[in-house]
């Protein structure tokens, strides 16, 4: 069955009103009529059995016939990453942690960042594609860009355990020994050239724990999708 978005907002106790963008999709690209069935989440948990009651060009209205809360892990994934100066796969990174399951995003701008600046209009619509091809019900919370002291600020009401990866020399346990089932996790994933020697030593004196991802020397993106990966499988 065809699956869209709506925010909350847009949804009442009997129908749904799509935005433009899904109502698109649904009246010209699907081409649905009124009377068919769909699919609808609302990124904070819940999916809705719906039939189409209303067909307009910029909006939609759905009749809600069902409704079930999702069974998801509550337990939250909370990763900062400096975005890679190859767009592509950053929004790589985006989809498939969406695609595994991750609760909060921050694109954090480090000392050595080769990239500076996002579109988060675009960013978001990756993250809802994703949320609706996986059949998730969750819709990752995005930060804007923050430097990284700005992050280690936010980090300090976190309740969870913290993670920094990076590739210095020194006693790092691998994230899957180091990790327990049921923690909330935040975990820091830098740019390219890593994080500069003060950035981590300000992490670790903030209560963030140095890991190891394994013994190969991984890209950005695969380093974060590993991290998230590992998290997913322990709260499994």
């Amino acid at each position: 069955m065809r699956r869209f978005y709506a925010q909350l907002q847009n949804i009442s106790d009997k129908d749904i009103l799509l935005d433009d963008e899904e109502s698109k999709h649904l009246s010209r690209v699907l081409r649905l009529q009124i009377g068919d069935g769909v699919e609808v989440v609302d990124g904070e948990g819940q999916l809705y059995k719906a039939e189409v009651a209303e067909i307009s060009k910029r909006s939609c209205r759905l009749n809600i016939l069902e409704t079930k809360k999702s069974n998801e892990s509550t337990i939250k994934l909370w990763m900062a990453v400096a975005p890679t100066k190859n767009l592509n796969r950053w929004e790589w990174f985006l989809e498939k942690a969406t695609e595994i399951g991750i609760g909060r995003i921050s694109p954090i701008l480090c000392q050595r960042s080769e990239r500076k600046v996002l579109k988060i209009d675009r960013q978001l619509r990756i993250l809802r594609e994703a949320m609706k091809q996986s059949q998730r019900l969750y819709l990752p919370h995005l930060d804007e860009m923050m430097d990284f002291q700005s992050l280690i600020e936010k980090s300090k009401d976190f309740e969870g355990k913290k993670y920094i990866a990076h590739c210095e020399e020194g006693n790092k346990e691998l994230l899957k020994n180091l990790h327990q089932s049921n923690e909330n996790a935040l975990i820091l994933i830098g740019p390219e050239g890593d994080f500069h020697p003060d950035e981590i030593s300000m992490a670790e004196a903030n209560d963030f724990k140095a890991i190891s991802l394994g013994e190969s020397r991984l890209r950005t993106e695969t380093a974060a999708i590993a991290a998230c990966h590992t998290i997913t499988l322990i709260n499994a």
